[in-house]
Order: C-alpha cells, then structure tokens, then sequence
C-alpha cells in the first residue's frame, strides 16, 4: 500500500511490479492522475474494505468501518443546525502555502465536523495556492497540520507575524486547529480528526 506516490517518480506501480511487489493506491491520491469527485469519507471506508479484503480481515474491516460511521453520525448529529465556519488547512509553506483543494479528504473532514473549507471551490487535492486568496477567504477557523521538520508552533508564529495576513479573522481571533500529519490523510484516524474539529467549531464537548 502507498499513500501519494509521487507522479513521474521512481517507485510506481510499474516499477514495483517485476519486483513481486503488488502496490494499493489510496483513492484521494488518484485525483493525481485522473479526474475525481470530490473526496468524501465513503473514499476512506472503501479503502479499508478493500484492504480488508486484500489482506483476509473482511470481518474485521467491515466491524472497523462500521464504527466510524456511526461515530461520525454522531458528531453529525451534534453539530446540526450549527453554522459553519470558513475554515483554512494550513498544511505548510511561507511564500504560497500547501493545504488543501475540495479532492483531498480534509474537505469531507471539515465538512464532517459541521465546517467549510473555504477552498473548497479549488478543484486539486493537495496544492499550492496563494495569501491573497486566504485573506480575501478570511476564514475564521485555521487548522495546522503538524508534522515534519516545521512545527506547528512555528507555523502559527509564522502566521501572526506576517503582516500581509492579519486581517484574517482567525489570525486575530488566534482560533487555531493543530492536527498530525496521519489525522488529516486518509485513514481510521480521520474519525477522531472529525472530532477534535467539531469540537474547536462549535465548542462540542465530547
């Protein structure tokens, strides 16, 4: 299994093959290489049936899947009738950030815990766009993906000191979201994601 193997890189599918080596791509990032609906969690529970299947654990992802669905429901439940934040995926960069386009799974996640990405309109999975687009997007909820070399901490002082952003409602309200890498990718920790942002866009408490 892979999760964003790198377009025109050395390890594909093809090149995996002749070694005995059978690869699974995850269905977000096949928006990498055809066109894709926008991504919503019933991507997530398909792969993990699928890989239930693949791996003889039927029953096991099916109970697994099952759930999530119904913690989800709940959360659902919960923030219905809510308004909805513009929320903005900060997942890294200074001169035009990374996050995430209405493809990527964050998209079903915000969505999930009562939010709206507020670029949603942007038809990519992970990609690059530019400030001016936030700023005039003024989202009022940001989450920081947390991973890497870059903390989060450093992401958010990166944030409140750049000058060009501080018209941005949630810069000045300080409403900020931390998430680890593995929470805002596609997998069984994406239910617990949808909590946490629930929480933090509604004052849910769980």
């Amino acid at each position: 299994m892979n999760y964003g193997m790198q377009v025109g890189g050395d390890v594909t599918p093809q090149s995996l093959a002749p070694l005995g080596i059978q690869a699974y791509e995850l269905t977000e990032s096949c928006a990498q290489i055809m066109p894709r609906a926008e991504a919503t969690l019933a991507d997530v529970y398909n792969d993990l049936l699928n890989l239930g299947r693949i791996f003889d654990v039927q029953a096991r992802a099916e109970a697994l899947v099952a759930q999530m669905r119904r913690s989800v429901s709940e959360v659902q439940a919960s923030v219905a009738g809510k308004s909805s934040p513009g929320v903005f995926l900060y997942d890294s960069g200074e001169d035009r950030p990374m996050t995430a386009g209405r493809l990527a799974i964050p998209q079903a996640l915000i969505s999930a815990a009562g939010g709206q990405n507020v670029m949603g309109d942007v038809a990519a999975s992970w990609t690059h766009v530019n400030w001016e687009s936030v700023v005039q997007s003024n989202p009022e909820v940001i989450v920081i993906v947390d991973y890497g070399e870059v903390s989060a901490a450093q992401k958010q002082h990166f944030l409140e000191s750049n000058p060009a952003l501080q018209s941005v409602d949630a810069i000045r309200n300080r409403r900020y979201v931390v998430q680890p890498y593995v929470a805002v990718t596609p997998g069984i920790d994406n239910v617990t994601a949808i909590e946490t942002l629930a929480a933090a866009f509604h004052d849910v408490t769980r």
